[in-house]
């Protein structure tokens, strides 16, 4: 049976398919084929350092459009969904209507099927950058950590996992865990004190065949007593390279 269009008459063809009662092309009309569950997004941005808050992480950027870029790669996936008859759903490409800032209208271009049927929209959402202070800067200012663990040149997804699989067997490293900040380069951990750091370095060391090594930095007086702070190295060994 020859299908038609509900709201503009045209039959069915490969180029124009009709699903559900509505055309490929009255889709587009009706901006049916892509769906936001926001058309505002307000993410956290570090005054200080230019890290942006994605999930539970601060990922250091070089700036507005750096931060854009995270956000648009990380986040509108998460709140984008299929119209009816739409399937294969990704982001294409972005372009800013706006020069990037605390406010930017970004226009962001889906690709996906109707049925059999490539097609190509864009849609604006609003991103506003709520200006804060990351904990790593909070941390900083108010010296209230005790030990760094900064690992570097490592593939971040197996990282992830590893740690993933560490926090979630030993309860009191997770206790002791002040903030995870990832870089470009690598991620940074900070504790409340230099076991807990000792003991995930470690044990990353051992499982991911990680060089380490130590260093410490003197960071006033607690208790008329110098404080060092810890700082632990984790990268591959020169002869892995």
């Amino acid at each position: 049976m020859t299908r038609f269009c509900i709201y503009c008459g045209r039959e069915d063809s490969p180029d124009n398919p009709v699903i559900n009662g509505v055309c490929l092309e009255c889709r587009i009309k009706r901006g049916e084929l892509v769906i936001l569950e926001k058309n505002e997004l307000w993410i956290e941005f570090c005054k200080v350092c230019g890290s942006v808050k994605i999930g539970y992480k601060w990922i250091e950027t070089k700036g507005f459009a750096d931060a854009i870029n995270h956000i648009v790669a990380n986040i509108v996936p998460v709140i984008t969904k299929p119209g009816p008859g739409v399937s294969n759903i990704q982001i294409d490409s972005y372009e800013l209507v706006t020069s990037a800032s605390w406010r930017t209208v970004v226009r962001v271009y889906f690709k996906g099927l109707y049925g059999s049927k490539e097609f190509k929209v864009p849609k604006d959402l609003v991103v506003y950058l709520k200006p804060t202070k990351c904990p790593r800067c909070k941390m900083i200012e108010s010296g209230e950590f005790e030990a760094v663990l900064q690992i570097r040149d490592v593939n971040k997804r197996e990282l992830e996992k590893h740690l993933e699989k560490l926090f979630s067997k030993d309860k009191r490293l997770a206790r002791d865990l002040v903030d995870f900040i990832e870089s470009s380069n690598g991620v940074d951990i900070y504790f409340y004190n230099h076991g807990a750091a000792r003991k995930l370095a470690r044990r990353l060391s051992s499982i991911m065949g990680l060089e380490y090594k130590e260093n410490y930095e003197v960071a006033g007086m607690r208790s008329g007593k110098q404080r060092a702070r810890l700082y632990i190295s984790l990268k591959p060994s020169a002869e892995s390279h």
